[in-house]
């Protein structure tokens, strides 16, 4: 038996000592592969790419243009009637003495351009002055169309509203601007005629002068209207609920007279009499302090005092109390010692 195992021990051994020696030779061919391959020079790496340029700077976008080639002016008539039609090249005189009567109105006619374009700029309008006052214009504002044009229409019951009646020789000027457009467009028109007004009346103008405040252009002030107050009932009703209000405390007083509580005989002695006199001036004060409260006192100075003077007049009511308690027994003891020493 003990041969047999000796048997097998060996055979392990052996078998493990070859596949040691087999292992050895994997690694040792491993070991002159790898040498082989160390040996050889290595390749050179690629050319880096030249770095990419950098890219151009933006372009500075041009300042927009602004402008108006040509307008077009049309009077019409207070019944709506297309009287007369002028038009006239930028720089040039478009209503030069051009009258405006009663009732008519005059409309211009443009087409605003950015960079060639039609546009709508920002601010558009028609502005009259007097040709003696530069404190003062009247302004409207032009409107766009649907083809791309604006108009301004300008009547002189409108003129007369922003200024008054002025009359006389008005100038009229184109002013158009745009965030867009460094420069605006002025445009001077020529002139406007309207009939003489009335200068007796001088009504103040109804709109502010957009340059220059004048001393009548003011509003007038405002007179807030309060809401009446609701009709109070009669005094004899509040007298009556005051009375009812005030029925339980006297009726209390009338109980007390009646019942002889209030009589002096009644009052107590001795030093209950001064804790009773304490308690009743806790009472009055409480009752002086309600009537604070209705006529000086807010509710926030009347609760400190009222909590004082409670917790005061609730401990010296206590003391009264035990005061005839103590009272009445010794005059109960005084009364039932001479019945015990007769018998």
């Amino acid at each position: 038996m003990r041969a047999r195992h000796l048997l097998l021990l060996g055979l392990l051994l052996s078998t493990s000592l070859v596949v040691c020696a087999q292992d050895e030779d994997v690694i040792a061919a491993e070991d002159g592969g790898s040498g082989d391959s160390v040996a050889e020079e290595p390749e050179s790496p690629p050319p880096s790419p030249p770095p990419p340029s950098p890219p151009p700077p933006p372009k500075r976008k041009a300042a927009s243009v602004l402008s108006v080639d040509s307008a077009e002016a049309q009077v019409i008539t207070a019944g709506g009637k297309k009287q007369s039609t002028k038009s006239a090249k930028f720089g040039s005189a478009l209503l030069d003495g051009l009258a405006l009567d009663v009732g008519a109105s005059i409309e211009v006619t443009f087409t605003p351009k950015t960079d060639g374009a039609a546009s709508k700029p920002q601010q558009a309008m028609l502005v009259l002055a007097p040709a003696g006052a530069a404190d003062i214009a009247a302004y409207a504002v032009a409107k766009p169309r649907k083809d791309g044009s604006h108009a301004a229409v300008v009547s002189q019951s409108a003129v007369e509203k922003q200024l008054g009646p002025v009359g006389g020789k008005l100038v009229a000027t184109l002013l158009l601007g745009d965030p867009q457009a460094p420069k605006g467009v002025r445009w001077e028109l020529g002139s406007i005629l309207l009939p003489p007004g009335d200068e007796s009346a001088k009504p103040a103008p109804a709109y502010r002068s957009a340059r220059v405040q004048q001393i009548n252009n003011l509003l007038p002030n405002i007179a807030h209207i309060f809401r009446a107050p609701e009709k109070r009932p009669p005094a004899v009703v509040s007298l009556v609920f005051t009375g009812l209000a005030l029925a339980p405390l006297a009726l209390l007083a009338l109980w007390l007279l009646a019942s002889g509580a209030l009589s002096l005989p009644a009052f107590p002695s001795g030093p209950a009499a001064l804790w009773a006199l304490l308690f009743h001036g806790g009472i009055g004060a409480l009752l002086v302090l309600y009537w604070l409260f209705w006529t000086q006192l807010d509710l926030a100075q009347t609760l400190p005092l009222a909590i004082g003077i409670g917790l005061a007049t609730a401990a010296v009511g206590y003391k009264a109390l035990s005061a005839l308690a103590d009272a009445r027994l010794q005059a109960e003891r005084a009364a039932a010692t001479p019945a015990k020493k007769t018998n």
